[in-house]
């Protein structure tokens, strides 16, 4: 997934583009996930008949309160970083490798509405890993070089602030997975 200039529907020019903030950029995990996880198989299944919702009610249980969690860490980040670490611009840089380790964790997620990506056979896709660990390392990288940190307006945080991060991506791994958990008791229930 690419990010294409609007200019033509806004009526601007391309460069601003490069000057939109880092939540408005697309997540291409989902994309990813489809394109290297030949594991999962979903390009292989029939399509859906073309009035059913692809919003079943286990992605619902599972997605939603899996987006709002991500929508409170990351301001609980931004004010976490106001309050504790002097300053705003910490805090956004901590809300945004939090971001970055969510999607790491949400790309996992999405590739079952119910198996929990804690078993061995979830973990399986070489491509898929791989993709997960570029993306940790270019979380790392948004805040540690200064490349990076002009791009995309960053400030560099230490370990002590990554383990912020690190722990919202475990946070929302547990929520998720009790999500599903939740998902499957009430599939069995019926």
């Amino acid at each position: 997934m690419t990010v294409r200039p609007d200019s033509a529907e806004r009526g601007s020019d391309s460069s601003q583009v490069a000057r939109r903030p880092w939540y408005a950029l697309p997540a291409p995990e989902a994309v990813a996930a489809l394109g290297v996880d030949r594991a999962a198989g979903l390009m292989r299944r029939r399509p859906r008949p073309r009035g059913e919702s692809v919003l079943t009610r286990p992605v619902l249980v599972t997605v939603g309160p899996g987006g709002l969690a991500i929508t409170v860490v990351l301001l609980g980040m931004i004010r976490l970083g106001q309050a504790v670490f002097a300053g705003v611009a910490i805090g956004q840089s901590v809300a945004f490798t939090a971001f970055a380790l969510c999607l790491i964790v949400a790309a996992f997620e999405c590739r079952s509405e119910t198996e929990s990506v804690l078993t061995p056979a979830r973990s399986d896709s070489r491509p898929m890993n791989r993709v997960a660990m570029a993306r940790f390392a270019l979380a790392v990288f948004v805040t540690q070089l200064d490349g990076f940190r002009r791009l995309l307006g960053t400030t560099e945080i230490d370990a002590r602030h990554f383990g912020w991060p690190l722990l919202s991506a475990v946070a929302l791994l547990f929520l998720w997975e009790l999500g599903r958990l939740l998902a499957r008791r009430a599939r069995h229930a019926r």
